[in-house]
């Protein structure tokens, strides 16, 4: 098999070779991780992405230390550190004032921390280790229209480039990392239960710190949440609740809820960007159909309260790749690792997104009697006690049941190289 070294994004040269061990669909976060996985193992993979360009803007910002763990296996952890910030508080205020703080300085292990890195760079460094790896090919501009799949091996049609010219690869196994709406999923026809929270937001980056530096900031008062995170370079991410969704708003509209419910004025000129969304919540009845499977925002969705999602997205990828390893080296039955796989990773993901509904009702209560109410249970449950030890393991992803394959059941492993 060739491969082509040119990372840059764009089209690319048709593939020489039509047969892989594995192919990713998605080359976001998620699906990087998996491929750097499994070509650390020497996988043929072939990996496809839509996309032909980076997304400059995006939700995903915050790593837990299960995740830098990970990408210490990969030798990543550090170049990860070194671009991010180290969020180490979260200092909650209310409609009272000042609440409490959320610490992870006192987190086990060598992450006390939870790391602030916009997604661009998370992908520009997952590339970057994955260009390490021969066997494994990276394909932008590539849709897949068609997949079928028999016991022994799966087949993918997709179009290539602005011309749109049909290639057809075979591979022992799918792994679909192609978002929440994935196309794979549909394909299969696999459903996501779940539902709309019926919260909107609107989302934007300032080149400006207003003087938190490394802190993170959630305000809750009546009129809506208020969320700010600190960004690599002294920028700052704001996050404020809205009455509707809002597609176009004046230059000024963060900047105006931000002063209005915080008395904080962040400058609309150093305004860089701007997003709206409304988060919803599913996760899918099942994680894989023969010899197809899917991971990460593909199999499950959760509120960003919290920043859970890419990162149970990384967990995911961690158990796949063992699971993909054994299948394709050491020739173990598929559907004993991968019914494992379906197993752990959906109730992991309950987990998160139960966890993520939490923090979304109570931070989006609305109206003065449920905002004293929040108050009360911030600053008198919540930041202080036995219960408030437990805030920072609860938000850091360390108590999510099997959030990393170290703590999945000897006996769902087998043979599963760890």
């Amino acid at each position: 098999m060739t491969r082509n070294n040119d990372r840059t994004l764009g089209e690319r040269t048709a593939i020489s070779s039509d047969r892989y061990d594995v192919v990713i669909v998605g080359a976001g976060p998620v699906g990087l991780m998996l491929a750097c996985l499994l070509g650390a193992r020497g996988l043929h993979v072939l990996l496809l992405e839509k996309r032909t360009t980076i997304p400059a803007h995006s939700m995903a910002i915050g790593i837990t230390p299960p995740s830098l763990r990970l990408l210490g296996k990969l030798g990543l952890d550090a170049d990860f550190v070194s671009r991010g910030v180290k969020v180490e508080n979260c200092f909650i205020h209310g409609e009272s004032g000042y609440l409490g703080r959320v610490t992870f300085q006192d987190l086990p292990g060598e992450y006390q921390f939870i790391l602030s890195l916009p997604q661009a760079d998370t992908i520009f460094l997952l590339q970057r280790k994955l260009a390490e790896y021969p066997t494994v090919t990276l394909c932008y501009g590539a849709e897949v229209v068609e997949l079928s799949q028999d016991e022994e091996t799966c087949r993918i049609l997709y179009a290539h480039g602005s011309e749109r010219r049909m290639h057809t690869v075979a591979a022992k196994l799918v792994a679909a990392c192609d978002g929440s709406r994935s196309p794979v999923r549909e394909m299969l026809g696999i459903r996501a239960v779940g539902r709309d929270y019926r919260r909107h937001f609107v989302m934007g980056d300032f080149s400006e710190d207003n003087g938190m530096h490394d802190e993170a900031h959630l305000f809750f008062k009546t009129a809506g949440s208020v969320e700010s995170f600190p960004l690599p370079g002294g920028r700052r991410r704001w996050i404020v609740q809205t009455d509707n969704f809002i597609s176009e708003t004046s230059a000024d509209f963060l900047s105006s809820v931000v002063a209005e419910r915080c008395g904080l004025t962040p400058s609309p000129a150093k305004q860089l960007n701007q997003s709206s969304f409304t988060p919803h919540r599913f996760n899918c009845e099942r994680y894989y159909q023969g010899r197809v499977i899917i991971c990460g925002d593909a199999a499950h969705g959760m509120s960003p309260v919290g920043g859970q999602g890419m990162n149970t997205g990384f967990a995911d990828a961690e158990f796949l790749a063992s699971a993909l390893i054994s299948i394709v080296q050491r020739g173990v039955s598929a559907e004993t690792f991968l019914a494992g796989y379906d197993r752990y990773r959906r109730r992991a993901a309950q987990s998160a997104i139960s966890r993520a509904d939490w923090g979304m009702w109570l931070g989006t209560w609305r109206g003065r009697p449920l905002s004293v109410l929040r108050d009360f249970i911030i600053r008198h449950v919540l930041c202080k006690g036995i219960i408030s030890r437990h805030m920072g393991p609860f938000y850091a992803m360390l108590t999510i049941p099997y959030n990393s394959l170290d703590r999945v059941p000897v006996q769902a492993l087998r043979e599963i190289p760890i």
